[in-house]
Parts: structure tokens; sequence; C-alpha cells
């Protein structure tokens, strides 16, 4: 039996190392697709602080035309003032210098606060730029460092498939298709585990004193009564059967 048990450890550690190479190749897709999401998320930004940059430029050429055009109205009605014959007449040509002016007055507060923005947003835009490129270049060094790594775990795994169908090959049919079973339902892990403490290490549950006896003598496989994974004693283990 420890020859038989030897080659399904055997056998285990080559599904065990498969699982391992497996579930780190699933991760490899997800943490490329983080990366290349971190990459547009950053264009997008930079995008955005360009549009932000751009729409307050707009909004402060606008309102310099509309100074321009006050002022325009100012200086009309000013001059009409010179050839104006009645009071009424004069009257409202001073209301509406003095509405424009009160326009005039207006723009050119909202004109220094958008100059204010727009220095703002222009540094907030050069910083982006700024650390856009060397971000960008991390970023793809980082998503060619997991393709390479994708790609060599994907060769070593061919390797591994085929030393775990040799390993295979050594049990017998029946064996192989018990190992099988317990590999292929829900659990996960070792289907071959050892005894410590009188308890299965695959679900720590106690095992009777008749299984324990039963694989200390050797001459057959044992499984425990709980989770069925085959159960065997490790070498440094060799107490006296219980009687």
């Amino acid at each position: 039996m420890k020859e038989t048990i030897k080659l399904l450890l055997s056998l285990q550690d080559r599904d065990l190392e498969l699982d391992r190479v497996r579930a780190e190749l699933a991760a490899i897709p997800a943490k490329i697709s983080g990366l290349k999401a971190d990459i547009q998320s950053a264009k997008k930004a930079l995008e955005d602080a360009k549009k932000d940059l751009t729409t307050l430029q707009m909004a402060k050429k606008q309102k310099e035309l509309d100074l321009d055009a006050q002022e325009a109205s100012v200086r009309k009605h000013s001059t009409e003032l010179n050839s104006v014959k009645t009071n009424e007449a004069y009257r409202a040509l001073m209301g509406e210098i003095e509405k424009a002016k009160q326009e005039k007055s207006i723009l050119e507060d909202q004109i220094l606060q958008n100059m204010e923005q727009t220095d703002q947003a222009q540094r907030v835009w050069k910083e982006k730029e700024t650390g856009a490129k060397s971000h960008e270049s991390g970023l793809l060094a980082q998503i060619s460092e997991w393709e390479a790594k994708q790609k060599a775990l994907e060769q070593a795994l061919t390797g591994k498939v085929a030393e775990r169908d040799q390993a295979l090959a050594a049990l017998p049919k029946n064996l192989a298709e018990q190992y099988g079973r317990l590999r292929g339902g829900k659990r996960t892990g070792a289907a071959v585990v050892p005894i410590r403490n009188e308890q299965c290490t695959g679900c720590h549950m106690k095992l009777s004193q008749n299984i324990i006896n039963e694989v200390r003598r050797g001459q057959k496989l044992m499984s425990c009564e709980n989770c069925s994974r085959i159960v065997y004693l490790e070498e440094a283990e060799t107490p006296a059967i219980k009687q």
C-alpha cells in the first residue's frame, strides 16, 4: 500500500500544481483588463481636464465679446446724448448708459473669476498631461509583464498536463477512477490526506479506531467515513496498532 499511496500522492501533487497554475492563469485576464481600464480612465481624465479648460476659455472669449458690446453701447449712447432734444429722451439714454455700465461691471468681475478658473484648469490639465505618458508607460509595461507570464504559464501547463497524464497512467484503472471521482466532485484540494492526531486532515473529523488500525496494517486503502478522502499515515508515524 505504501507504493500505491506514493503513486496517488505523486498524481495529487501534479493535480494540485495544475490547480495552482490554472488559478493563476484564470486571474491574469482580469489583471490585464484592470490595467487597461486604468489607462482608459487616465486618458478620459486628461480629456475631461482639456474639455474643462476649453469650456472656460470659450466662456472667457464670449464674455469678452459681451464686454466689448457693452462698452460699445456706452460709447454709442454717450454720443447720442449730444443730439437729444427732450429731457425724457435724455433720461432714457442715461438709463441705457447706466444699465450698460452695470452689465459691463458684472462682466468684468465674471471675466476676472473666469481667468482664475482658467488658470487653475490649465494647471490641472498640464499636471495630468505631464504625468500621463509616464503613467501609461508604466501600466503598459505591467500589461506586457502579465502577458509574458500568461504565455509562460500556458507553456508550462502543457508540460504539467503531460506529467500528470503519466502519473495517472501508473495507477490501476479502478484506483484512478476512485481518485477521479474524489477530485471531480464539489470538494476542492486534496483527495488523499494524512491522518494526524487520529483525525482526517481533509475534513478534520475524528476517524474510527477501526479505520486507523486498517491504515496501520497497510493491507488495503482506507477512506474517511465522513468525507470519503483516501487516508494514510505519514512515514514518521509508526505507533502500535490498538486492539
